[in-house]
C-alpha cells in the first residue's frame, strides 16, 4: 500500500468514526417497521332474526399486525412519534335462515394512525456504540375498523330478509364487510424501551388504546409492539 493510499484510508476511517459519533450524540430521528400483537377478547354470541332464523359469531381473540413509524427526537424535553399500523384476524360467523345454516370466515381488525408525545424517564449510553432509554407517552389515534355484521347490515345486503330469503355467498358477505367500515378517534398511553446500536434502532413497548367499539362492545384494547429500524 502506498503512502497516499494509507492517508486515504485514514481519512475514510476518520469520517466513519466521526459519523458514528454524530449519530450517537446527536441522533434526531428514526424510522422503520412495527410488528404488533393486539390483545382483546370478544365472547361468542347468537342473535335471533325474528322468526326466520339467527346470526352469530364464535369467540374472537387477539390479532397480529404490521406498520411503519417515524420519530423525531429534536424537540426539547419531548419526542414526537408518528405511526401507521393495523391488526387483523378472522372469525367464524354463522347465518341461519329457515333452518339452513351457512358458515363464513370473516375479517376483523383495524387500520390506525397514532400521534404520540413521549418523555424519556431513564437513559443509559455506551459512547460511540450503544444507548438505551425508557420512555412514557400519550397521544391521539384514529381507527378505521371492520365491525361484525348486524341484522341491519344483513337486511342491507339481503333485501326481504325480515320475511324469508337465501343466505348470501361467502364472497358477497366478505366483500360487504371489507367495503363497510367505521371510524373513531381515541387516545392512548404507552411505555417501553428503546435500544440503539450504532445506527440500528429497536423498540419494545406496550400501548393501551381507548377507543369505543373498535373491539365489539369494548372501550379499547392493548398491544405489545416490536420495532426495528434506523436512527440518524
Amino acid at each position: 500500500m502506498s503512502h497516499n493510499q494509507g492517508d486515504a484510508m485514514k481519512k475514510i476511517l476518520s469520517i466513519i468514526i466521526f459519523g458514528l459519533f454524530i449519530s450517537q450524540a446527536y441522533s434526531v430521528a428514526g424510522f422503520g417497521l412495527n410488528i404488533n400483537q393486539t390483545m382483546f377478547s370478544i365472547d361468542a354470541k347468537t342473535n335471533s332474526i325474528g322468526t326466520i332464523g339467527s346470526y352469530g359469531y364464535d369467540a374472537i381473540s387477539g390479532g397480529n399486525g404490521l406498520g411503519g413509524y417515524l420519530y423525531i427526537d429534536a424537540i426539547p424535553f419531548i419526542d414526537l412519534d408518528l405511526e401507521f399500523s393495523g391488526f387483523g384476524t378472522n372469525y367464524d360467523y354463522v347465518l341461519t335462515i329457515d333452518g339452513s345454516s351457512t358458515s363464513y370466515s370473516l375479517p376483523y381488525g383495524s387500520l390506525a394512525g397514532y400521534i404520540t408525545f413521549q418523555k424519556k424517564v431513564i437513559k443509559l449510553a455506551i459512547p460511540l456504540l450503544a444507548k438505551a432509554k425508557l420512555t412514557v407517552g400519550a397521544g391521539v389515534n384514529n381507527q378505521t375498523y371492520k365491525s361484525v355484521p348486524t341484522q341491519s347490515d344483513l337486511e342491507t345486503l339481503i333485501p326481504g330478509l325480515a320475511s324469508s330469503s337465501t343466505a348470501p355467498t361467502a364472497d358477497a358477505l366478505i366483500k360487504f364487510v371489507k367495503d363497510n367500515t367505521d371510524s373513531v378517534t381515541g387516545f392512548h398511553i404507552q411505555t417501553g424501551l428503546q435500544f440503539k446500536l450504532l445506527m440500528l434502532d429497536s423498540f419494545l413497548y406496550y400501548r393501551q388504546v381507548f377507543a369505543d367499539d373498535v373491539i365489539l362492545g369494548g372501550k379499547g384494547f392493548g398491544s405489545i409492539n416490536f420495532r426495528i429500524g434506523m436512527g440518524f
